[in-house]
C-alpha cells in the first residue's frame, strides 16, 4: 500500500497548498491531474485531496468509495457541499484552515491510529507504582505489541534506571517535551531510547526538570504505538494531568492494609475530578483486608493482585530490570486483557 497522499486537481493554487500540507507531515504527494491517471492511487494511497475542479468528475466517474476522501475548496459554495457529498468526502478542507489539513495528513500517514494509553498511580509511596507499569509495558511488548513507557514522574529515580536502560542512548524529555508544534509517530519511536523491545520517554539526570509540552509527545506516541504506559505521580502536575485526561484505563496500585487504604481513598479522591475509567491493583500486606475488602472501601474493581517477588528488586539494582518477573508478568496479564489487547 502507497503510503503517499494523492492529490488530485487541475488547479494551481490547490496543487500548491496541498504539496505544502503534505510537507508538512513529512509526505510527499502523488499528484493526478484527470479521472484516469488517480485510478491506480485512489485505492491504494492512504487519503486523497480533492480540488473542487475535478470533483464532480470523480464523483461520476463510479469510483469506489473510500475513506479519506477530502474536497479543497471554499466552503461557503452549496455546490462545494453537494460535490463533497456526491464525492463521498469525508470533509471539506478550506484553503485557510491550515492547521486541520495538517491534522488530517499526519493522522493518516503518520502512524497506525490510537494506542491504548493506560496511566499507573500509586496509592503511596513504596507501593511499586512504577513497577507494575514496567511490567505492563514489557508484556505488552511479549505480546507483540509495540509499547512505549513514559516516564511522567520528574522526581523519581527514572524508569530507565528500572528497566536497566540508563546508559541506552535516545532523546529524553528534555529534548523532546519543548516542543510546541508537531512530533512525527515515526521519528518519536527512532530516536526514544528502546530496551528489550520497549521504548522509553524518560528523564536525563544531567538537565534540569524544567516544565514540559506533553501535548505533541504524547500525540506521536498514540499514534506510533500499540499500548502506551505512563508512570503518574500522586500529585501529576501539568505532564501527569495531561496524561490522565487521555488514559483509556487509570491503574491505582494500593496496598490492603488501614494506611494504604485511607492513602488510596484520598488518592481516588483526587483522581476522579482528572480521568474515568480506574481499576486497583492490590499489593497485599501481611494481616491485610483483602482484595474484595479492598474493592468494597475504594468503591472500585481490584481485578489484579500481585505477588511479592523477592528476587525482583535484585534484579532492578543488578541492572537486569523487571523482565524476567513472573509474578509481576501474572498481574499484567488481565489489565492488557481488560483493554482488549489480545494474546498471541
Amino acid at each position: 500500500m502507497s503510503t503517499s497522499p494523492l492529490v488530485v486537481t487541475r488547479d494551481p493554487d490547490v496543487l500548491e497548498r496541498a504539496t505544502r500540507w503534505c510537507a508538512a507531515v513529512g509526505a510527499s504527494p502523488e499528484v493526478a491531474t484527470d479521472v484516469p491517471g488517480c485510478r491506480r492511487g485512489w485505492r491504494e494511497a492512504p487519503v486523497v485531496l480533492v480540488g473542487a475542479d475535478l470533483a464532480d468528475d470523480l464523483a461520476a466517474a463510479g469510483l469506489v468509495r473510500r475513506d479519506r476522501v477530502y474536497l479543497v475548496a471554499a466552503g461557503d459554495d452549496p455546490a462545494v457541499w453537494r460535490a463533497a457529498v456526491h464525492l463521498g468526502a469525508a470533509a471539506v478542507l478550506e484553503p485557510t484552515s491550515e492547521q486541520d489539513a495538517v491534522d488530517v495528513l499526519g493522522g493518516a500517514v503518520d502512524g497506525r491510529g490510537e494506542a491504548c494509553l493506560v496511566a499507573v498511580v500509586g496509592a503511596c509511596g513504596g507501593v511499586g507504582a512504577s513497577t507494575f507499569a514496567a511490567g505492563l509495558a514489557v508484556r505488552g511488548t511479549r505480546r507483540g505489541l509495540r509499547s512505549l513507557l513514559v516516564d511522567a514522574d520528574p522526581c523519581a529515580g527514572g524508569i530507565d534506571l528500572l528497566m536497566g536502560a540508563e546508559h541506552v542512548d535516545g532523546v529524553r524529555w528534555s529534548d523532546l517535551g519543548h516542543t510546541a508544534g508537531r512530533v512525527s509517530a515515526e521519528a518519536l519511536a527512532e530516536v526514544v531510547p528502546t530496551h528489550r523491545g520497549v521504548g522509553l520517554v524518560t528523564w536525563a539526570r544531567e538537565a534540569s526538570i524544567g516544565d514540559v509540552r506533553p501535548g505533541p509527545v504524547l500525540d506521536a506516541a498514540a499514534r506510533g504505538f500499540d499500548l502506551v504506559v505512563a508512570d503518574v505521580p500522586r500529585d501529576p502536575g501539568r505532564l501527569g494531568t495531561d496524561v490522565l485526561a487521555r488514559a483509556v484505563l487509570t491503574v491505582l496500585v494500593v496496598t490492603d492494609d488501614v494506611r494504604g487504604l485511607a492513602a488510596a481513598e484520598r488518592t481516588m479522591s483526587h483522581l476522579a475530578a482528572l480521568t474515568t475509567s480506574v481499576v486497583g491493583v492490590l499489593r497485599p500486606r501481611a494481616g491485610g483486608v483483602g482484595r474484595s475488602e479492598t474493592a468494597r472501601v475504594l468503591g472500585l474493581p481490584v481485578p489484579v493482585r500481585v505477588r511479592h517477588d523477592r528476587r525482583l528488586r535484585t534484579a532492578v539494582d543488578r541492572g537486569l530490570g523487571p523482565h524476567r518477573s513472573r509474578p509481576l508478568g501474572r498481574a499484567a496479564d488481565p489489565v492488557l486483557d481488560l483493554l482488549g489487547l489480545d494474546r498471541p
